[in-house]
């Protein structure tokens, strides 16, 4: 793959990486986790409204310091979700906005985002980014593929899963050999570490309570 089509791939990754900063550098995948241009849904595509509301979001290593206090607004409308980042008092970020699937597969929920396709210049991909999604009872966390384990699995060759050739940090394998990925590895901490996981507490209701 010539070296200007590697830079239009790596070079769009979503910018929710920017704006939510998590050790080392992130894995992004060309394609997602769900079967794009199907007339029928995707069978492992799920809605769940544990995800939408108004949350507060805490990054890994940022101490008191930090005066950015991040809020993001999740809305769903059929099995989309839209991602929200309003402009937030102390943040130097401007208002983004993004798109999400959630993808069931077996026990384990992945969130799959990526830039709307307005928001992508004509020329360029626009880049999913995965997260292993777990709920709990005051919210719910993502927590990315590992960069480094998968560069030393890939160097390796102890797992193979197609990338680019010189940035294996982007990924081009199928929908198929994604989910079978994410299958295999959704339980293993060195794979989707528990320290490198964002958390999300509810701010409050994305829609009126339903009792008095």
């Amino acid at each position: 793959m010539q070296t200007g089509t590697i830079a239009k791939y790596a070079g769009i990754a979503l910018a929710l990486a920017g704006l939510l900063v998590l050790p080392g550098c992130w894995v992004q995948s060309i394609h997602g986790l769900y079967e794009e241009g199907m007339s029928k849904q995707n069978p492992d595509v799920v809605v769940d409204q544990r995800l939408t509301g108004s949350w507060s979001a805490s990054e890994p290593g940022i101490g008191d310091e930090n005066k950015c206090n991040a809020v993001v607004v999740i809305t769903s409308k059929d099995d989309i979700y839209g991602l929200r980042w309003p402009v937030q008092e102390g943040c130097s970020d401007a208002e983004k906005n993004y798109e999400a699937r959630l993808v069931r597969l077996d026990a384990y929920y992945f969130l799959d985002a990526l830039a709307p396709q307005d928001a992508v210049c004509d020329t360029c991909i626009a880049t999913h980014q995965i997260f292993r999604v777990d709920f709990d009872r005051d919210g719910f966390s993502l927590t990315p593929i590992d960069s480094d384990w998968l560069n030393k699995s890939l160097a390796a060759r102890s797992l193979t899963l197609a990338t680019l050739p010189d940035d294996s940090e982007t990924v081009t394998a199928s929908t198929a050999d994604l989910k079978n990925f994410c299958r295999k590895f959704a339980g293993d901490p060195a794979v989707f570490r528990p320290d490198s996981a964002l958390t999300f507490t509810r701010v409050s209701a994305a829609h009126p309570a339903s009792h008095h």
